[in-house]
């Protein structure tokens, strides 16, 4: 006779019930998340030559929060137009090349481009920025506001580009990850390492930083954290 056997014969085993991942992720109000993690041209710290941020890597990911994997991806590099010139420290910091950004599209391009790709798989996957019965509900998801509150808001008014709405609602990934684990990570990888988790790829990729932020969420998601919108600036 196992051990196990004869615990249960003398009624020694006690059943302890868990809430499986399933059942946590019925609960969140999200079915798909666009995962976006923008990298911007920059500049030293302390250096006297600093311009407006311009987004130079625009990348995208849908992200299923059920299934816990990633099903699309988006990825587009873009023409600083401001200041055309990449500086040492930006190409370093983001891996980025000028050649990259000199082929690449300016940002009204990039955003007509990224809206037909959303259009695809808002029909492939019956998607909806708003609570609708019959389809899957979904929300953009950025580590920080910055991304979509400050860089694509202030870049799209200076150059009097047409920003969709659907930008306008998030959910801020970094807030959430403070009010639950009650820690201040020091960023993407911190965070990453707070749970356990290692960074795939390179940091300050935009398309390495995103799907690791997505691998974030699953995690956050099994952990038992409710992915509410943090943002709306509609």
């Amino acid at each position: 006779m196992s051990t196990i056997e004869l615990a249960r014969k003398l009624n020694c085993v006690e059943t302890i019930l868990t809430e499986s991942r399933a059942l946590k992720c019925n609960k969140q109000p999200f079915d798909y998340l666009l995962v976006l993690d923008f990298e911007a041209t920059c500049w030293e710290k302390h250096s006297f030559d600093k311009g407006q941020s311009e987004i130079i890597e625009f990348p995208c990911i849908l992200f299923d929060v059920k299934k816990s994997v990633i099903l699309e991806e988006f990825q587009q590099y873009v023409m600083p137009t401001e200041r055309p010139k990449l500086t040492p420290f930006c190409t370093e910091l983001t891996g980025i090349q000028q050649h990259q950004v000199d082929n690449g599209v300016p940002l009204k391009t990039c955003l007509f481009l990224f809206q037909q790709w959303l259009n695809e798989i808002v029909l492939k996957y019956n998607l909806s920025f708003k609570k609708d019965p019959f389809l899957k509900t979904c929300i953009f998801a950025t580590w920080s506001d910055w991304d979509l509150g400050v860089c694509l808001k202030k870049e799209c008014r200076r150059k009097r580009v047409t920003k969709s709405e659907v930008f306008n609602k998030w959910i801020d990934i970094r807030s959430l990850f403070i009010e639950h684990y009650g820690v201040k990570p020091k960023g993407l990888l911190g965070a990453l390492l707070e749970v356990g988790l290692n960074f795939e790829g390179n940091q300050h990729c935009g398309l390495h930083d995103a799907r690791n932020t997505a691998k974030l969420i699953g995690k956050m998601v099994f952990d038992g954290v409710l992915l509410k919108m943090t943002k709306d600036i509609s």
